[in-house]
């Protein structure tokens, strides 16, 4: 009971004992009340803080900028006073302890606004056990690329399956296309898609790809001051938003149902929501923005991203998961790679020397046998099975037919894969996986008949080397005795035996 009610039923003239009846204190007790003021403070113990043995090391660690919870640790474990208290008293204590000395104001945060068209923040995020209805799709892990422009506040998110460096660039490069330009200045943590490291004055290492990117867009990079990610405190309250809003409460059947409702998602709050920093719409004051903007270069609709690689021993560079073949000259050479959605560029120097289509996946290996056509001369068994590799990675038809011929023509393999080879050379590819469907059809393996099926003028036998030839054994009719002489064979299994046993004897 408050000691101002006390006073009060006193002044309606209540007695002592009725107060105290109705109170539930003694009538002692509600003497001394009145007695005393009506605001006489609650005393309060004072005692010292168990932390407060540790104020030296505490100036010291402070002055190393030691993380609270690592002088924690080190309080706890000291040898001579070691600390028992909770940790909560603890970092209550040195909350106390940096006001006292004054450096509480260092940690203050410091609101600024950006210039039109000057700083564009992104950041990544990450929602586990995504709220999929999808059977198969149901407890996966989907992130999210988040841009935000300082000035306007107008929002760009897309949902991703990873964070890796070309799903990165291929993501700004889309946030650049919904803003219609380029801004100054490209916000970013310290993640390692975009910052590799510091150097020695503290200055960001950027990932060559992203440098690359910035480079040919005309954008400056900045990346935040480690341990200070409110240095882009506006896509952070973003990411927070994508997970409390968009998501919160929702559920979506696949991606597709999730990037359309992405979509309308974020033309609702760019359009029909107010900012609570700026009062107004995004959309509308994005206009402000576009005009100080540098344009799209024309490479935003198709870009290549930038990566360099070595040339392995086997004429391959790695890109992604997926090997590449290059001319064997260039075995140990540094090469520069432009990476498309769909094919693959290499360079040495300014000069092109390999062209792939991009498999889907990874784990894949692209091969143009012309690559290797100056070791094929010392190496003619080479040639055969570089070129089988190439036949059968085109179409799985084409591989059934070669498994085909390579089991059931063997002593005639390396003359029939040449020949398979250059004939899908003088065709079109759809051409030549057409004939060769129609061949297997008509359960007619091997070059010839693909050639006759596809008209195509007979041609010399191409040379297969002595040695080549020296190495093809036996011919497949030689191997393909009778059954019956197996059976024989079987049937005086034991009387065989028994006659060894004899001379044995």
């Amino acid at each position: 009971m408050d000691r101002s009610t006390i006073y009060y039923l006193k002044q309606k003239g209540w007695t002592n004992v009725q107060i105290a009846q109705f109170t539930g204190h003694h009538r002692d007790t509600v003497a001394r009340v009145l007695r005393e003021p009506v605001d006489l403070p609650v005393p309060t113990r004072q005692r010292p803080s168990a932390a407060a043995v540790f104020d030296p090391q505490i100036r010291l660690w402070l002055e190393q900028q030691v993380p609270v919870t690592r002088m924690l640790e080190l309080a706890r474990t000291d040898p001579t006073q070691p600390y028992t208290g909770g940790p909560t008293a603890f970092f209550d204590y040195i909350r106390k302890f940096r006001r006292a000395q004054g450096t509480l104001p260092a940690q203050v945060v410091l609101r600024f606004e950006g210039l039109p068209g000057e700083f564009l923040q992104i950041d990544w995020g990450e929602q586990r056990d995504f709220p999929f209805t999808q059977s198969a799709l149901q407890d996966g892990t989907r992130y999210f690329f988040a841009a935000r422009l300082k000035f306007s506040r107008f929002m760009f998110v897309c949902f991703t399956t990873d964070m890796r460096e070309e799903t990165l660039l291929r993501c700004l490069i889309a946030t650049f296309t919904a803003i219609g330009g380029v801004p100054w200045v490209v916000t970013t943590d310290n993640m390692k898609t975009a910052v590799l490291g510091r150097d020695t004055h503290n200055q960001p290492i950027w990932h060559p790809a992203f440098a690359r990117l910035a480079a040919e867009f005309r954008f400056h990079p900045e990346a935040c001051t480690p341990g200070a990610p409110n240095q882009k405190g506006a896509v952070e309250n973003l990411v927070k938003f994508v997970q409390t809003n968009c998501l919160a409460g929702r559920s979506f059947y696949d991606d597709t149902d999730l990037a359309a409702a992405t979509t309308d998602w974020l033309e609702q709050v760019n359009t029909g929501r107010l900012s609570a920093a700026t009062a107004q719409t995004p959309s509308s004051q994005l206009p402000a923005e576009q005009a100080k903007f540098s344009p799209l270069p024309a490479s935003a609709a198709d870009y290549g991203f930038f990566d360099s690689c070595v040339v392995t021993r086997e004429g391959l560079v790695t890109l992604d998961g997926n090997r590449y073949s290059v001319p064997v000259a260039y075995v140990g050479a540094v090469v520069s790679a432009r990476v498309y959605r769909n094919r693959v560029e290499l360079f040495v120097g300014a000069t092109q020397v390999a062209r792939h289509g991009r498999p889907a996946g990874h784990g894949g290996r692209v091969v143009d046998p012309a690559h290797f056509a100056p070791v094929f001369v010392r190496k003619p068994r080479g040639r055969v099975m570089v070129y089988r590799d190439w036949l059968v990675a085109l179409d799985p038809a084409v591989a059934d037919f070669v498994s085909v011929i390579c089991q059931s023509r063997r002593d005639e393999m390396a003359a029939q894969i040449l020949e398979l080879y250059d004939t899908a050379q003088r065709l079109p590819r759809a051409d030549f996986v057409s004939a060769l469907e129609l061949a297997a059809e008509q359960q007619v393996y091997g070059a010839e008949y693909v050639r006759a099926i596809a008209q195509l003028p007979a041609r010399p036998p191409l040379p297969l080397a002595a040695e080549s030839v020296a190495r093809r054994g036996p011919a497949q009719h030689e191997l393909e005795r009778p059954l019956a002489q197996y059976e024989a064979y079987v049937a005086n299994a034991g009387a065989l035996r028994a006659l060894e046993g004899e001379e044995l004897r």
